[in-house]
């Protein structure tokens, strides 16, 4: 991520997670998903929170929360949700 791939690798890990259902429920592969959405692409997000049912919801919560991103409606729907 150190090398600004965050677009290449978000495409990857949503072929990874959201089309195939060998790796689609894997905690780390959803949470790293979410994560990099997050540094780069903040509109998908909520989609990705509505869809993914197995993250570490208070992490990811808190780092949204982060003064850097401040995805607070993002925050609050996982906290909703877990």
């Amino acid at each position: 991520m150190e090398l600004d791939l965050n677009f290449d690798l978000l495409a990857l890990l949503e072929k990874l997670v959201l089309h195939n259902p060998e790796f689609g429920q894997f905690k780390k592969l959803q949470n790293l998903l979410i994560y990099t959405a997050i540094k780069s692409d903040k509109n998908r997000v909520m989609d990705y929170i509505g869809r993914l049912d197995n993250f570490d919801g208070p992490e990811i919560a808190a780092y949204c929360l982060e003064e850097e991103f401040k995805l607070y409606e993002e925050a609050f729907f996982i906290f909703k949700k877990k």
